[in-house]
């Protein structure tokens, strides 16, 4: 089973999160609030897979996807944000995110973990 971290300041969209991947069979294992608190759970729980908000209290999207990578190269990390602008989604493709989704992204996110789970299975 794929296993799942949710990065994202708000409660509303972590739970809607879980409940698109638990419908593609990717559990969710930990949820964080913030950057930081992501990192820690990252550390903790080891996950296939993270969600990742960039508009982040205490440190923000870029910045998490940074210290992720830091801590493993091959970390997937799908970047979930309402700001969706070509120079924000370069700096995120250049930091190694898996891909990056705007918001509302409730016809895309679907189409994403599709292709992360045959991905991963590879």
């Amino acid at each position: 089973m794929i296993n799942a971290l949710i990065i994202d300041d708000s409660s509303f969209m972590r739970a809607w999160l879980k409940k698109v991947l638990e419908i593609h069979s990717i559990h969710v294992i930990a949820e964080a609030a913030d950057g930081i608190e992501g990192i820690i759970e990252y550390k903790k729980h080891k996950p296939d897979l993270v969600l990742l908000d960039f508009v982040l209290p205490r440190m923000n999207g870029l910045q998490t996807l940074m210290q992720l990578k830091r801590i493993n190269p091959n970390v997937m990390v799908i970047v979930c944000s309402s700001l969706g602008d070509t120079y924000t989604i370069e700096k995120f493709e250049k930091h190694g995110a898996y891909d990056f989704i705007q918001k509302p992204y409730f016809e895309h996110l679907g189409t994403v973990i599709t292709r992360f789970k045959s991905d991963f299975i590879k």
